[in-house]
């Protein structure tokens, strides 16, 4: 398909075009002839430029054939007794070779402007009164091939800028979404970072008062309420904070759950770690920040296996009782991958202890005898309870 460059912005002025500068091509050969007062050629010999304007009226339809037309016209000029073409018409016949080479294909346009050369150099050669006659025309149509080669990389390079700019936009609009889901991260951490660490340090603080008051059961009662509230508090903040994690399009990524581990199990298998995933008991409905902490145990447990013993082969367990639910990873400390060194001042027990003391659980992390190294996380399963009673003053 011919890709005409747009010299207009109308597109009803853009069909224009071609016929106007025919028509005053071909006013102006008439008038040339008219006006000349050393050759005196009779009005007749203007017929080989109006034909010339009205091909290049015509060119867009096929623009090779009229480049070849335009060259054809010289043997009317010999045949009706005139040197060669007048300067209108010599300017057309160079346009339609220059239109040729701009709308064509490189090889097709360069295979017109030949052919037409080759007509017009041959007809002088054996028509005209000189052979400087072809190699004029020669020049003029390597000049007019040499700018419509120019003008169709001219216009192949805006189609390229403007499909540049297009992915660039496209590209701008990806990044801003990305700003905005790590600028909601961002604020999440945050939050995560100073409200829920505090308000679980409370809870914690809570814990070790009721303990100290054994003889007081009615502030027991009261301090186990509070416990209660302050973990039911982190869990909706941890609700409200994954507003902020929602993905790009719209739809909210799923928090992780237990119900979900075979998912994060198969991601390391694709990569190439071989892991075995074990559940036994039946699985109960768990609090929010249970399931969150139990899964995340798991996580960093599967990540320092890969981090310290080179993904070596690894065992996942969830065992599940009416109150207790245990999550265990083990692996057997023979790498399967080169071990890249280890990062200094790793804090990833830390923070799987105080996920595991904040959700009410236990943890315990140790190297196996024989070779390997297990994390055992055990968090309760809390049974429906009735509000505890007020205390009357």
């Amino acid at each position: 398909m011919l890709a005409v460059p747009r010299w207009t912005s109308s597109p009803s002025a853009r069909r224009l075009v071609w016929p106007a500068l025919g028509l005053l091509l071909a006013v102006l050969a008439v008038v040339e002839t008219a006006i000349d007062e050393t050759f005196r050629f009779p009005l007749v010999t203007a017929l080989p430029g109006v034909a010339v304007g009205a091909v290049v009226a015509l060119c867009t339809r096929a623009p090779g054939a009229a480049a070849l037309a335009g060259a054809l016209s010289v043997l009317g000029n010999y045949a009706l007794g005139t040197p060669g073409p007048g300067g209108a018409q010599l300017i057309g016949m160079a346009v339609l070779v220059g239109h040729a080479a701009a709308v064509l294909p490189v090889r097709r346009g360069l295979r017109a402007a030949a052919v037409a050369t080759l007509v017009v150099v041959a007809a002088g050669i054996a028509f005209g009164p000189s052979t400087w006659e072809g190699v004029f025309y020669l020049v003029v149509t390597a000049t007019a091939w040499a700018v419509g080669a120019l003008v169709r990389q001219s216009h192949q390079r805006s189609l390229e800028l403007q499909s540049l700019a297009a992915r660039l936009a496209g590209q701008q609009e990806a990044v801003a979404g990305a700003a905005v889901v790590a600028e909601r991260a961002r604020i999440a951490r945050e939050v995560h970072d100073s409200v829920a660490h505090a308000v679980s340090v409370m809870v914690l603080q809570m814990g070790g008062l009721r303990r100290l008051l054994p003889d007081h059961p009615e502030a027991q009662e009261v301090l186990l309420g509070l416990e209660r509230l302050g973990r039911e508090s982190v869990d909706e903040m941890r609700r409200v904070v994954g507003i902020l994690r929602d993905r790009a399009d719209g739809d909210t990524a799923p928090p992780p759950s237990l119900s979900r581990l075979d998912a994060v199990v198969a991601e390391l298998r694709a990569g190439g770690m071989p892991v075995e995933l074990v559940v036994t008991g039946e699985p109960a409905e768990l609090p929010p920040l249970v399931d969150v902490s139990a899964v995340r145990v798991v996580q960093e447990a599967l990540c320092n296996v890969v981090r310290h013993a080179g993904a070596a082969a690894t065992r996942v367990e969830v065992a599940w009782t009416p109150r207790r639910v245990t999550v265990t990873v083990t692996d057997d400390g023979r790498s399967r991958v080169p071990q890249p060194p280890a990062a200094p001042g790793g804090h990833g027990q830390l923070h799987m202890r105080e996920r595991v003391a904040v959700a009410g659980g236990d943890l315990s992390v140790g190297p196996v005898r024989g070779g390997g190294y297990r994390v055992r996380a055990g968090f309760p399963v809390p049974a429906p309870v009735s509000a505890p009673a007020v205390v009357g003053a």
